[in-house]
This record gives C-alpha cells, sequence and structure tokens, in this order.
C-alpha cells in the first residue's frame, strides 16, 4: 500500500499560530525519508491550500466559532484529497496543523467507502464540543463530534451530507481534560473512552486488549488512527496546542500505536498539533519524530 503524506498548514482552528509552520517543518526534518526507509512506496502530496485572513476578521463569518470559512473550505480541499488517496488505494496521512483537519479527513473517508468506520482518537481532549458547549470557540475542539452529526450543520455536512462516523464507533484515548458539554456527549450517545486514569489504574495493555476486543465485535474493516501529540505527556511536547500534564509516556503511546496499526484494518491517519514556534529545545520536535518512527515502522510491517 502506497502512503500518501499531505500537509495541513492550518492553524485557524485552534487560533494560536505556529502550528501551520508543522508539516513543513517536519519535512525539513526527513519525515519523507522518515518513511521512505520503512516503506517501499511513500509519496508527498505537498500541503493543502489554506485561505488567508487577518485575525481581525476572525469572527466574520460566525458570532462564536473561529474563521469558520477558512476551516470549513480548506477541510473541503482536505476531504477531496483523502478520498482520491483512499480510492486509489493508498493511505492517507495527513500531517497537521491543527485538528481540525479531523473534519476534512473523515468527510474523505466517508466519501471513499461504503463501509462503516472506527475512528480512534488518541487525544488528551475529546473534541466533541459543539457550538453550544465550546468555552472557546475554537474548532479544534469540534471535529469529532461534527463528524458524528453533532452541533452545526456548517461543519456536520461539510463535503459528504449527513454523519460521517457512528458514535459507537468512536474510540478516544489518552482522555485527560474533558469540558462539562462534552461529558454529556460521551454519555448519552455512548462513546468508548480510556481516560488516563483508567489507563493508569489497569495498565496500557489491558486497554489495548479492551480496544482491540470492542473493535473486532464490531466486525470494523477500516479504522482512521487520528493522532494529537497532546496525548503525550506535557513535559513532552511543550510545542503543542494545549499541553496537559499526566499524559501518556513515549513507551505507552508507541504500544498503542503499534498494536492499533498491527490489526492491518488501519487505512487512514491523522498526526496533528506540532509548533515550532512554541517549542521548546526542540523537545517537542524531537517527541514528534520518534513518534512518527513508530508509525513507519509499524506501517513497514504491515506493508513487508
Amino acid at each position: 500500500m502506497k502512503i500518501e503524506i499531505i500537509g495541513f498548514p492550518m492553524f485557524y482552528g485552534c487560533d494560536r499560530p505556529g502550528v501551520e509552520f508543522g508539516p513543513d517543518k517536519l519535512r525539513e526534518v526527513g519525515l519523507v525519508d522518515l518513511f521512505k526507509k520503512n516503506n517501499e512506496y511513500v509519496i508527498d502530496r505537498g500541503n493543502i491550500e489554506v485561505d488567508q485572513v487577518d485575525p481581525s476578521k476572525k469572527y466574520a463569518s460566525h458570532t462564536s466559532m473561529k474563521y469558520l470559512t477558512e476551516v470549513v473550505s480548506g477541510n473541503e480541499r482536505l476531504a477531496e484529497t483523502v478520498q482520491n488517496a483512499i480510492q486509489e488505494g493508498n493511505l492517507p496521512f495527513v500531517v497537521g496543523g491543527d485538528h481540525s483537519l479531523g473534519l476534512g479527513s473523515l468527510a474523505g473517508v466517508k466519501s471513499a467507502t461504503e463501509e462503516d468506520f472506527a475512528v480512534i482518537w488518541i487525544d488528551a481532549h475529546a473534541d466533541l464540543n459543539i457550538t453550544e458547549t465550546s468555552p472557546s470557540g475554537n474548532i479544534h475542539g469540534m471535529p469529532l463530534g461534527a463528524s458524528a452529526g453533532l452541533g452545526d450543520e456548517l461543519l456536520t455536512e461539510l463535503y459528504v451530507k449527513g454523519q460521517k462516523v457512528k458514535p459507537e464507533n468512536i474510540y478516544i484515548l489518552g482522555l485527560r481534560s474533558v469540558d462539562e458539554g462534552e461529558e454529556v456527549i460521551i454519555k448519552e450517545h455512548g462513546i468508548h473512552t480510556w481516560r488516563m486514569t483508567d489507563i493508569r489504574e489497569r495498565g496500557m495493555e489491558k486497554a489495548i486488549q479492551e480496544l482491540l476486543h470492542k473493535i473486532s465485535e464490531s466486525g470494523i474493516q477500516h479504522i482512521h488512527l487520528s493522532y494529537d501529540i497532546d496525548s503525550l505527556d506535557a513535559r513532552h511536547v511543550p510545542g503543542t496546542g494545549t499541553p496537559v500534564e499526566d499524559g501518556l509516556e513515549f513507551e505507552e503511546s508507541k504500544q498503542l500505536v503499534s498494536s492499533i496499526i498491527g490489526t492491518g484494518l488501519v487505512k487512514s491517519i491523522d498526526f496533528v498539533e506540532f509548533n515550532p514556534i512554541t517549542d521548546r529545545n526542540n523537545l517537542t520536535l524531537n517527541s514528534s519524530v520518534s513518534m512518527l518512527e513508530t508509525f513507519s515502522e509499524a506501517l513497514g510491517r504491515i506493508n513487508s
């Protein structure tokens, strides 16, 4: 399977400049070669075009959601690119940029396949907010909720009409910062979660066993894996949108990613929220490269 690397240089979803430089910074330190080391076929599709707008106009198209027009237009372009990659039999590996890109990734997956698919969301945050529950108006906190059909139609209807993923097919791991409205959504819609307190209490190996058992029981044959580097403990990733303490350690994160990819069901991937501007002493850059090596090696084992 060919891997298509797709850059999404956007900060509008998190309203914190710098993360838009993530894709090209990772390319500078050998992103493409890192994947070629373990995978025979790797294509760099370059970056998705993102419309530019002055920050003073962040509320120009909505009273509470920031940069709505720009987030939607960029994600429409991303969705088309992801759809084309999957339909050509390739694996889209989307590099952000902020996690609002989940809107486009999941819309592209939905458009490319008639089957139900699962979303495994590795993140400190649930990203299930809707307009009414979001305390910030930042759309990077809404992509999973919108993809499940919740919230404003301008997000839920993006690229493909209707729900992209069923709530019962959503699995979130690494949670430790959840807004009150998101807690209600998790409970009401039966979304599967493994919080850091669960992982600390029962161990990562047990969490992985539970996750893979649920995936197997569902009969799902396509997993979309969305990885936010803020799932790692804050001391490893100072250069990210919202660092949170008490997160995953490297070995836990690598074990989790390798096990998920090892199912052979992962057919689309996001890697998001690296901000080189707010990084300190290249800590986040090095953490990102270390995790990307894990993705590359795990995909290489599947493709060999």
